[in-house]
């Protein structure tokens, strides 16, 4: 019986120890291979929700539980940077930091100005210079117009801007009539003639058919960054299941009331706190090529805002008038689906007659 316990006990230290080598081979092989890869070495991150992320918004974005998505504060690359609240960087700023007091232009992709231009060729950055006054990039591509408003509405408080330029594309009307896009977004409907905002859905969804114990092994394994990188390898439906697969899915709403209804409530807001709005509508290259007007739910957004008493200031005639007169040198406006810095200038020319027609006439500089 001796003779058995010892060999037992012996039995239970040799395994011991083998799991202690074990788990002190898997430390070293996990600090080692986030110092290879130059991730933190001791933070305790979610690496799969941290894949999941990249996957669905690359390494300029990230999930946002109001808008869906917005970008990264801080981001540094080449000729595409960004300072606090995601605003991108004007390089002709004296500081980096945004700065109260300034104009803010929110929007689109062409207002963002799309990655195909550098940060100081973007319409907000050559406004600036125009005008001689600062003016904020808080452009998100994808975004609807629905998401445009909120995101002017997050920001306005933070900024205290002086004068409000909200961006708007045709497509982007389109988009406010959607849940999904790429990745889950926020909606409106008018329920009673009443706005009623409906969140966008968390972006890690748990899949209801998984065993609870497969569920709970991932979770815990989402903790290991060696784990994150084989497991992406060998079982990608596994670990992040269908993220970063583009999902278009339709709301149940009216997308032209929607964004009717929300440049009425930013109206409101603006105008009590003293700030001036206006609407910028621009338009693909497309559009200007082949219609001889505006598409109509770019027309009816135009009057409903209009209407509201808000000054609208639209790119289509003078590019349309350019594209009529050569159809060829259109293309110099436009790069890859986005604006050209020539382009840009255009649309900032527009925007600082616009200002400067405003102030120059305004009760503090108007001659008696």
């Amino acid at each position: 019986m001796r003779a058995y316990a010892f060999f037992l006990h012996g039995w239970v230290a040799s395994i011991a120890r083998a799991g202690a080598l074990v788990a002190l081979g898997g430390v070293a092989i996990e600090l080692g291979y986030r110092i290879h890869s130059e991730r933190p070495v001791f933070e305790f991150a979610d690496w799969r929700a941290w894949r999941i992320e990249f996957q669905t918004f690359g390494d300029r974005g990230e999930y946002d539980p109001l808008l869906g998505w917005a970008p990264k504060e801080w981001h540094d690359s080449e000729g595409y940077n960004t300072i606090e609240h995601g605003i991108r960087r004007d390089p002709h700023k004296e500081a980096g930091q945004a700065l109260a007091g300034a104009i803010l232009a929110v929007g689109g992709s062409l207002t963002y100005g799309g990655l195909n231009v550098d940060d100081d060729e973007t319409w907000p950055a050559q406004l600036g210079r125009l005008v001689g006054a600062p003016v904020l990039n808080a452009g998100v591509p994808g975004y609807g117009t629905d998401q445009i408003v909120l995101r002017a509405e997050q920001l306005l408080p933070l900024m205290r801007p002086k004068t409000l330029i909200v961006g708007f594309v045709g497509e982007e009307i389109h988009r406010a009539g959607l849940s999904s896009y790429g990745a889950s977004r926020p909606y409106f409907a008018l329920e009673s003639g009443a706005l009623k905002y409906h969140p966008p859905r968390p972006l890690i969804v748990d899949d209801p058919t998984m065993p609870a114990w497969q569920a709970r092994v991932r979770d815990i394994l989402s903790y290991s960054a060696v784990a994150d990188v084989a497991l992406t390898l060998v079982a990608p439906d596994y670990w992040t299941g269908t993220a970063g697969q583009p999902v278009f899915q339709k709301a149940d709403n009216e997308p032209v009331g929607v964004t009717c209804a929300l440049l009425q409530r930013l109206k409101r807001r603006t105008d009590a706190d003293g700030i001036r709005l206006l609407l910028f509508m621009q338009h693909g290259r497309i559009v200007i090529l082949r219609k001889e007007e505006p598409l109509d739910d770019a027309k009816k957004v135009t009057q409903c805002a209009t209407a509201t008493g808000i000054e609208v200031i639209d790119q289509f005639d003078a590019l349309r008038a350019a594209a009529v007169a050569n159809p060829k040198a259109l293309q110099e406006f436009y790069r890859r689906g986005a604006m050209s810095p020539k382009g840009n200038r255009h649309a900032a020319e527009l925007l600082a007659r616009a200002i400067n027609k405003a102030t120059a006439t305004s009760p503090s500089t108007a001659k008696p």
